[in-house]
C-alpha cells in the first residue's frame, strides 16, 4: 500500500492527514498555542484522594485537575526486574501488580511525577500515570517498567524473537521498552541509538524534576509536524507535502535521522488553493464529521456521540435480486466492519462504542464476521478490545483513548440546541408564548405590549395564534405587537411591557 503525508500550516493552526491508497485514513489538527496535552509530563501535586473510586485527584497547573488511578501509581518496590534470561517473547502493554487501595500508596500534599495519558473530555480532566512512557522512532522506552515487548503488528516470529532479544541486551535491568511498528527490520545500532537517546531524555526529565516545585510542567512531545513525521512515515510513504518551504529543512534533517531507510520525497505545495483543497482532502475531512457515512453496495452507518459511549448503527440497503438474506446480511455487516475499523481510526473514536450490526441468524456466519472484524480493528495503531456479537446483533468495544477526537478539535457546542441534537418545536414555544402572554395581561397596563419571539415561532403567532391574541389585547384594553427575532434563539425574550 502506498500512502502520502500532508501537512498544512497557517499562523492559527497545523493540520496533518495520511491518505493510504487514495484514501484519507487519519487525521489530525493542533491549534497554534493549544497543543495537545497527551504525553507531557508534569510535577503535582496529590489534591485530595477518593476512595471510592480508587484513585486522586492531582494539581498539575492545568485548568482540571489530573485523575490518578490506583492502578497508575508506580512504586518501585512492587516491580520485580526483569531476568537476565530473555525467554520468549512478550507483548505489550505490560502486565502491572494489582492495584492496592489508593489511601495505602498516595496521601494528600504528596508530590509526583506524572504523564498525561488521555486528553481532558467534556467535563473529565485528563488521565494521568506515573509510568512514564517515551516515544522514539523505533521503540518506546518505558523507564519504570522492566518489560520489554514486541508490537502486536509485528507477526514474523523469528523478527520478534530477535527484537525482544537485542533490546533486551540493550536496557538495563530496571528500565523495559516496546518495540513499535515501524521497528521492524531495525538493526542493533538503530535501537540502540533510539535507547541512548531516550535514556537522556529521561535523564534530563528526572533532572528537572529534583529541582522543580509543584505543580511544575517538566517536558512536552514533538509538536505535530514532527510527531506525525515519527509516527506515520514508514517505508510505503511516497511523498510528504508540505505547503511551508520554510519548515523544509527541518522536515528532511528528521526524515533523514528518523527514516533512514524510507527518504520519501519532500515536496512543496504551491498554488492559489490550500494543500488540502488541492488534493481533495478538505471534502475528505467535512464528510468524516457527518454522522452518515455511504456503505459501497447499498446501506449505510449512523455513527452518534453521547457522553458516555459512542453508538454505531448499521441500516440495510437493498438485496440483490435473488440474493438469499442470510447472504444478503453477511455481506452488509462485512462491509460495514471494514469501514467502521476505518471511521474509527479516521475520527480517532476512543472509550466505549456500541455497534448494532444487522442481526445474523447462522452461527456460522456470525464467527466468520467476528473474526474478519478483529482483524481489521487489529490493524489499528490504537489498542482495540471487542466482545462477541450478542443475540440482538450489539457488538461492545473499547477504544484506546490517547489524544482528543475530531470532533473535540474541529466542532462545538450548538448554540442553538446547546449539543442535544434537537430544538424545541415553534408550535410549543408558542403556546407557551401564549400562556405567558395571558398571565401578563391580568395586571395590564393601558399601551402597547409586545412580544419578542424567533421568527419562526412569531409566523405562528401572527398567523394561527393571531385571533387569540387579538382577543386577549381587547379583553385587557391593550395592543399587543409582535416582534420577530433575526436569530434562531429559540428562547423568548421578555422587557419592559413586553411578554
Amino acid at each position: 500500500m502506498s500512502s502520502n503525508l500532508f501537512i498544512q500550516r497557517t499562523e492559527q493552526e497545523t493540520r496533518v492527514a495520511l491518505q493510504v491508497d487514495g484514501r484519507l485514513v487519519e487525521l489530525d489538527v493542533e491549534r497554534t498555542g493549544g497543543r495537545s496535552l497527551s504525553g507531557n509530563i508534569y510535577r503535582g501535586r496529590i489534591k485530595r484522594i477518593e476512595g471510592g473510586m480508587n484513585a486522586a485527584f492531582v494539581e498539575l497547573g492545568l485548568e482540571r485537575m489530573g485523575l490518578l488511578h490506583a492502578s497508575d501509581v508506580w512504586v518501585s518496590h512492587t516491580l520485580t526486574p526483569r531476568p537476565d534470561d530473555p525467554g520468549s517473547v512478550e507483548g505489550a502493554p505490560p502486565v502491572r501488580p494489582k492495584a492496592k487501595a489508593i489511601g495505602r500508596l498516595l496521601e494528600a500534599g504528596q508530590e509526583v511525577l506524572v504523564q498525561v495519558t488521555r486528553e481532558p473530555a467534556a467535563r473529565k480532566g485528563p488521565r494521568v500515570t506515573m509510568f512514564i512512557s517515551l516515544p522514539g522512532r523505533n521503540v518506546v522506552l518505558l523507564p519504570r517498567e522492566p518489560h520489554v515487548g514486541v508490537s502486536r503488528m509485528i507477526d514474523d516470529p523469528a523478527e520478534r524473537q530477535r527484537l525482544f532479544e537485542v533490546v533486551h541486551r540493550l536496557l538495563p535491568r530496571d528500565a523495559g521498552a516496546i518495540v513499535r511498528t515501524v521497528g521492524e527490520g531495525a538493526t542493533e545500532a538503530e535501537l540502540g541509538n533510539d535507547i541512548a537517546f531516550l535514556r537522556a531524555q529521561w535523564q534530563d526529565i528526572i533532572e528537572r524534576y529534583q529541582h522543580a516545585s509543584a505543580p511544575s510542567f517538566l517536558h512536552i512531545d514533538l509538536d505535530l509536524t514532527l510527531r506525525a513525521l515519527r509516527d506515520l512515515v514508514d517505508s510505503e510513504t511516497e511523498t510528504v507535502w508540505i505547503d511551508d518551504d520554510a519548515d523544509r529543512d527541518r522536515v528532511e534533517r528528521f526524515l533523514a535521522r528518523f527514516h533512514p531507510e524510507a527518504r520519501p520525497a519532500v515536496r512543496h505545495h504551491q498554488g492559489p488553493d490550500s494543500l488540502f483543497r488541492t488534493h481533495g482532502l478538505d471534502t475528505e475531512v467535512r464528510a468524516a464529521l457527518r454522522p452518515t457515512v455511504p456503505l459501497r453496495g447499498g446501506g449505510d452507518l449512523v455513527i452518534e456521540r453521547t457522553e458516555a459511549m459512542t453508538v454505531i448503527d448499521v441500516n440495510s440497503g437493498s438485496r440483490e435480486d435473488g440474493e438469499p438474506l442470510a447472504d444478503a446480511q453477511l455481506r452488509l455487516n462485512l462491509v460495514a466492519g471494514r469501514e467502521i475499523a476505518h471511521q474509527l481510526r479516521l475520527r480517532n473514536i476512543g472509550g466505549l462504542v456500541a455497534i448494532d450490526f444487522v442481526k445474523m441468524r447462522q452461527p456460522e456466519d456470525r464467527r466468520m464476521f467476528e473474526a474478519v472484524l478483529e482483524a481489521e480493528l487489529g490493524a489499528d495503531q490504537a489498542r482495540v478490545r471487542m466482545t462477541r456479537m450478542n443475540q440482538l446483533g450489539i457488538i461492545m468495544l473499547t477504544r484506546k483513548r490517547v489524544r482528543q477526537s475530531i470532533y473535540a478539535r474541529l466542532t462545538e457546542t450548538c448554540a442553538t440546541c446547546d449539543g442535544s441534537g434537537y430544538v424545541r418545536a415553534a408550535s410549543d414555544l408558542a403556546v407557551e408564548t401564549l400562556e405567558r402572554l395571558r398571565l401578563a395581561l391580568r395586571t395590564a397596563e393601558p399601551g402597547v405590549y409586545r412580544v419578542r419571539a424567533p421568527a419562526r415561532v412569531a409566523a405562528i403567532l401572527q398567523g394561527q395564534l393571531a385571533g387569540v391574541i387579538a382577543d386577549l389585547g381587547e379583553q385587557a384594553g391593550v395592543r399587543v405587537q409582535i416582534d420577530a427575532l433575526a436569530g434562531a434563539d429559540p428562547e423568548i425574550e421578555m422587557g419592559d411591557h413586553a411578554a
